[in-house]
């Protein structure tokens, strides 16, 4: 059930959080902890922050407002609008998502010995988070700012000439192999978690990490969607007519 406003004042944050867990990220955009409030009600959380229960129900009802460009647009789009998509995505990822998951597991405190998996991920995601920011940044750097250079590519020799000696430094063909092979960053999480599985998890602030985990694993899917059926495409045919533009140029000096 999705409440609406007008019925939150009296449900209390236990509640709340364990019918919607994307209520604890609303609740956290106002810097309240959802894990520290169980027992208060909405309204109470709310007065104590000086806030409206309209503004935790809006923000909650914006996050399900998708402003995604739909796959079929993406398809028809030019490729710069496709590679900025995707870096939006890559800052989403990297300063708004997992930052919050990320302090959801520091914030985590668990002595129950049946949860036998919590000590690796409080090691593991971390690391995870260090090297998919790393990935991510190389991406862009390199690949990105590559066929970018290919999509912006002037019309000139002397454009060509230097586009030329890029073409010799990168191989796009095996890097979208590779990232076609590659199995998903979350595939560690994904096996240490079994498969979020969270059915039998009692403490609902592991069962909202669980959750969030999921919901990232899932967006990081399409996201390689994206770049494996739009970018890498588009990109070699792109790379492709430059290859030959620049071999007629130089046929014809």
């Amino acid at each position: 059930m999705f409440f609406q406003t007008e019925n939150l004042d009296n449900i209390k944050v236990f509640d709340i959080v364990s019918n919607d867990f994307r209520y604890a990220k609303a609740l956290n955009s106002f810097g309240i902890d959802f894990y520290n409030h169980y027992d208060l009600t909405i309204d109470q959380v709310c007065k104590e922050k000086g806030l409206s229960t309209d503004s935790i129900y809006g923000y909650r009802v914006a996050m399900d407002e998708s402003f995604d460009l739909d796959l079929k647009t993406l398809e028809s789009s030019p490729l710069n609008l496709v590679i900025e998509y995707l870096k939006h995505n890559h800052s989403y990822f990297i300063k708004n998502k997992l930052p919050y998951i990320k302090s959801l597991i520091s914030s985590l405190s668990l002595e129950n010995k049946k949860y036998k998996f919590f000590n690796d991920l409080k090691f593991i995601f971390p690391l995870f988070y260090e090297d998919f920011v790393d990935h991510i940044l190389e991406e862009e750097k390199y690949i990105f700012s590559y066929i970018q250079k290919l999509y912006h590519l002037e019309d000139s020799n002397k454009s060509h000439a230097r586009m030329f000696f890029e073409m010799k430094k990168i191989s796009l063909k095996n890097i979208a192999k590779e990232h076609l092979e590659e199995d998903s960053e979350m595939a560690g999480i994904r096996g240490l978690t079994s498969d979020y599985s969270y059915q039998n998890i009692e403490n609902l602030h592991l069962k909202v990490i669980f959750q969030e985990l999921e919901a990232f694993d899932k967006e990081l899917d399409i996201h390689s969607v994206i770049e494996n059926k739009i970018l890498f495409p588009r990109a070699l045919d792109l790379e492709k007519s430059v290859a030959d533009k620049i071999r007629n140029i130089s046929f014809l000096n």
